[in-house]
């Protein structure tokens, strides 16, 4: 077995717990511990397919920003493709030799059907069959934009920290998508016997055997892979990732897909996997999640892929106006300074991997950074297009993919990959408002939508001048939105419902409070998940909504935070009962020993002994009376550890009482134990020797 930090299972770094229970986590550290290395050829299917193990959404998704505070707009680069990807090789680019410039992490992202089904069903024609093929290639491009936004933003955080070991400086951290694979939900219908499905299709998967299904795949030609989801896992879990080990356990970037072994049924199985997945979902509590928060849900599980923990001690995850880190366990909204930022604990437990890394302790996979990489599917810097990386994935007539067919290089000796056909005006994968018949803008007389309208946007029509779908036009700031629990600011739902009434939101806390000369009041845990408003900078205005619900029109009891959302100060989230759940970032032993072992409790102990010390003296002695009183009665029938001695009887018992009649059943008893132990027959006979 080797060594190292123990796994644990991390999910969202914005809301309520991780959700799994303590088993789990044994499980993932037998597995994380068990791997085996080998050089043998290894296929993409898992030796054995493993089914056991039973394993909250912020609404305030404001900007963000990085440590010199500059606002990040992570919505603004949109990135469109038509291509179908079903394709099921994968490649990685070959790697630089300057040491310094191996700073790229290669992402493989898959999505899975139940994601694109919700994405699809979101478009008006869904149903429409004959418009079936349409529907389809809006839905690839929404994906695609989904996952370039993400990947965009984790970008943007990374690239911005100093991630400075002790031997060496890791800066300028980046992600590239090298291949994408969008299942949609034709292989979720029944079909004939014996045909394959795909068995992300389950829809009542716990977290951890969703991230193990992921897992059981080959993917360690990439440095991470993961899987954007749409499923409601138990308690509020957005995300859960293997955690790298500077120190020799296997798991996180650049793991190679190998042997591990596990214990099922009472019997050893060895399972092929790659422990440098992640999964994500996109629905938390019967809501979409916010997309910044769901962008720093995939930045805190990278984190974790990365060797950082959640966030401890207390000096890591101070809360307050500032708020916490990416990697505290829960309750991070996504609109405080900190929350797109890397604690210290954080940084150095990273540090310590990238070291492992460029030390040869760990396998290195970073690569050189050289820009746009055709056949991703996403147009980047430089290219015209990118339909995919061979004809299998591009079925766009516009464009070329990365790798030419010898057709199309006599055809076109000047081809080249990501780069539109001669004579045409523009492809599919540049934006939605191309014409993949005629590689021709839309004509704004058609009046094609491009984007539908939301609550606080309106929809967007293609304006025959470009491929890309005009930017939609905002509703009023200050519009209501989310059953009228927030408003709008900037075309999105992101500002809180206080603004309507010139206050700021805020948050109730647990903390006793001075009411009086020694008299101190304690919020109620149900209290705290409501929504409350301050006046200016004050905090002592802090007050429910509940409070003056009837001066502003609210119903009576004013409004109530939606399960999963962050409360009493970041320091735990609101479950579906509507109480306020303390964040457990620290594991049940070291909540156990802060019970036994604080402060308070030990002077409560001290000041009982003093005055009730009869009551401790009483105690002691009838302990001690207790414990003769067991030892004298049950002594006689301590069993003994010699094997061959035979169990104690009554007649033994007696014979500790009567020394003389012990004498002459001590003799035949020797002879039977040393007749027995030769293996001898001893027959006693009257007034004879045996």
């Amino acid at each position: 077995m080797k060594g190292g930090p123990s796994l644990e299972l991390y999910c969202n770094g914005h809301v309520g717990g991780c959700g799994v229970t303590d088993e789990v986590v044994q499980w993932m550290e037998r597995i994380q511990n068990s791997g085996v290395d080998d050089d043998t050829p290894v296929s993409a299917a898992p030796t054995h397919t493993y089914h056991s193990l039973a394993a909250p959404s912020s609404q305030h998704p404001n900007s963000l920003r990085d440590d010199s505070t500059r606002n990040w707009d992570f919505h603004t680069y949109n990135k469109y493709s038509r291509a179908a990807n079903t394709g099921e090789h994968s490649r990685v680019r070959r790697a630089a030799a300057d040491e310094k410039i191996r700073n790229m992490c290669s992402l493989y992202i898959q999505t899975d059907p139940l994601i694109w089904r919700h994405i699809r069903e979101g478009f008006p024609d869904h149903r429409d069959p004959h418009k079936k093929s349409e529907v389809d290639a809006k839905t690839r491009e929404e994906i695609l934009s989904l996952i370039s936004h993400h990947v965009t933003a984790v970008n943007y955080i990374y690239r911005y920290t100093k991630f400075d070991g002790r031997k060496k400086e890791h800066r300028n951290i980046q992600f590239e998508v090298q291949r994408i694979k969008i299942d949609d939900d034709s292989l979720c219908t029944p079909h004939v016997f014996g045909s394959e499905s795909n068995q992300f299709c389950l829809e009542n998967i716990d977290v951890s055997n969703f991230l193990n299904l992921h897992s059981l795949g080959n993917h360690e030609d990439f440095c991470l892979a993961y899987v954007f989801t749409y499923r409601d896992f138990t308690g509020g879990t957005l995300g859960l990732a293997w955690v790298a080990s500077a120190s020799g356990a296997s798991g996180g970037i650049c793991e190679k897909y190998k042997t591990y072994t596990e214990t099922t049924g009472g019997m050893y199985q060895s399972t092929k996997r790659s422990l440098n997945t992640g999964i994500i979902t996109f629905v938390n509590y019967n809501s979409r999640v916010p997309p910044k928060v769901s962008q720093l849900t995939l930045a805190h599980e990278i984190g974790h892929n990365f060797g950082s923990p959640h966030d401890y001690p207390s000096e890591c995850r101070p809360g307050g106006q500032e708020g916490n880190y990416i990697m505290f366990a829960s309750a991070t909204s996504g609109d405080r300074p900190n929350n797109s930022r890397f604690s210290t604990c954080s940084v150095g437990n990273i540090s310590a991997v990238l070291d492992a890394v460029r030390d040869g302790r760990k396998r290195d996979c970073l690569k050189e950074n050289a820009g746009a990489f055709c056949g991703n599917k996403i147009v980047e810097d430089g290219e015209e297009c990118d339909c995919g990386y061979n004809e299998k994935e591009c079925n766009d007539r516009c464009c070329y993919p990365r790798q030419l067919s010898n057709y199309d290089v006599e055809r076109n000796s000047s081809a080249k990959g990501c780069q539109r056909r001669a004579h045409t005006q523009c492809s599919p994968s540049q934006g939605p408002c191309c014409n993949a018949q005629t590689c021709e803008f839309v004509s704004a007389v058609t009046n094609q939508t491009c984007r539908e309208a939301t609550e606080c946007s309106h929809a967007s029509f293609c304006s025959g001048r470009s491929a890309e779908c005009p930017n939609p036009r905002a509703m009023n700031d200050h519009t209501k939105c989310n059953n009228g629990t927030q408003l709008c600011i900037k075309g999105e739902c992101s500002g809180s419902i206080c603004l309507a009434w010139n206050m700021k939101e805020c948050f109730l806390s647990s903390s006793p409070t001075k009411i009086g000369d020694g008299v101190t009041a304690v919020v109620n845990r149900r209290a705290l998940c409501q929504l409350a408003c301050q006046t200016g900078p004050d905090p002592e205005s802090c007050r429910s909504t509940a409070e003056f619900a009837h001066q502003v029109g609210l119903p009576t009891g004013g409004i109530s935070l939606r399960p999963g959302s962050p409360c009493d100060n970041f320091q735990g989230y609101c479950d579906v009962f509507l109480k306020c759940r303390a964040v457990d970032a620290e594991g049940p032993l070291v909540r156990l020993k802060n019970l036994l072992l604080n402060r308070a409790t030990l002077q409560t102990v001290q000041a009982w002994v003093t005055e009730q010390w009869w009551a401790v003296l009483l105690g002691g002695v009838a302990l001690i009376v207790c414990m003769g009183a067991f030892v004298k009665c049950c002594a006689v029938h301590t069993p003994s550890s010699n094997p061959k001695r035979p169990p104690a009887s009554v007649s033994a018992a007696r014979a500790e009482r009567s020394p003389h009649r012990a004498v002459r059943e001590r003799i035949p008893a020797v002879i039977r134990d040393a007749s027995r132990a030769e293996g001898l027959t001893v027959r006693a006979r009257r007034g004879g020797a045996a």
